[in-house]
């Protein structure tokens, strides 16, 4: 009679375990809103630094799913939006927090010392103005700092994480290579903005990138066949 209670104790005991950790499983499925992978392994692993990024192949239907917010399509109409940045000629005025100006000016001279600068956005939530920049072979982006003028160059546009502790940048040249192909993170502190890491892809190019989640990012997954012809896929990135 005792062995029989015993057997039915322990028996319940794993099956109250068993139930428990299928309801944190089941929980954890229904909290994950990112788009569900094609693949349960990771398709490729990019380094950024001391982050690891699994990227998983998704549906473009699920990339759908999540557009990119509109944006302004010429520097008109960004400039409409804020007073602080003015242009006069080849000449952009940033006028910043601590009553200083930040100029930056345009070269036309044909060759090296080419360099143009276009105001794309402002990014009040990393006190930054970005700045599209040109030169005569490739181009980068300007970050502006709106305290005291200090300025960082970037691959590209800024992507900001929603928790605000991370910055991607995603910059695609499959062909010519006057760019670099690939991504950049970097950790923001306060006002303080510090490279993680860097990544050169050879196989494919990182076209739309927006982060999803505090963890995740979607991006095009860019490829181009040995007749020049582009296949675009998608993928999410997760960071451990």
């Amino acid at each position: 009679m005792m062995n029989k209670l015993w057997f039915l104790l322990c028996a319940g005991i794993i099956l109250a375990l068993g139930c428990k950790t299928k309801n944190k499983n089941n929980a954890a499925t229904a909290n994950d809103s990112t788009p569900r992978a094609i693949h349960s392994t990771p398709d490729d692993t990019i380094q950024l630094g001391d982050k690891t990024f699994f990227v998983y192949f998704i549906e473009k239907a699920d990339f759908d799913k999540f557009p990119l917010p509109p944006s302004d399509s010429n520097e008109a109409q960004v400039l409409a939006k804020d007073t602080l940045v003015k242009r006069e000629g080849n000449k952009l005025t940033i006028q910043l927090q601590n009553g200083k100006q930040r100029i930056l000016a345009d070269n036309s001279n044909e060759g090296e010392e080419y360099i143009g600068y276009t105001y794309a956005a402002n990014y009040p939530s990393i006190k930054r103005k970005g700045f599209f920049v040109s030169y005569y072979e490739g181009s980068a982006f300007a970050l502006v700092n709106t305290l005291d003028g200090d300025s960082m160059i970037t691959w590209s546009a800024p992507a900001i994480s929603p928790d605000k502790k991370y910055i991607m940048t995603a910059c695609m040249d499959l062909v010519a290579a006057f760019d670099p192909n690939g991504f950049q993170l970097f950790s923001v502190n306060n006002n303080e903005i510090k490279p993680v890491g860097e990544a050169n892809l050879e196989d494919w190019g990182p076209g739309m990138v927006q982060w999803i989640n505090d963890k995740t990012l979607l991006s095009e997954y860019i490829t181009i066949n040995e007749e020049g012809n582009t296949q675009i896929r998608y993928v999410k990135l997760v960071m451990q």
